[in-house]
């Protein structure tokens, strides 16, 4: 299926941009012609951005694994 490798993608991109913008602060890089009360909602919507692609990909996750059990489950075979 899937939804299982998409939400594992998901989660690794959100990271790596939440990483991203964790190292961007601090080394202090900062976009030139932008006022700092801009950049500042900038990082703040690119961090939430970070995690929501996080989120969704771990409801995704969750969502493949429950469809795999239902599906192992009526189909007759346990662990």
């Amino acid at each position: 299926m899937l939804l299982k490798p998409l939400g594992q993608t998901l989660i690794v991109v959100g990271a790596a941009v939440g990483i991203a913008v964790g190292a961007a602060i601090g080394l202090g890089v900062s976009l030139p012609g932008i006022p700092w009360l801009i950049a500042v909602g900038l990082v703040k919507l690119t961090l939430l951005g970070s995690g929501v692609l996080m989120g969704s990909g771990a409801f995704l996750v969750r969502l493949s694994r429950r469809h795999e059990e239902r599906d192992r489950l009526s189909s007759g075979t346990e662990r």
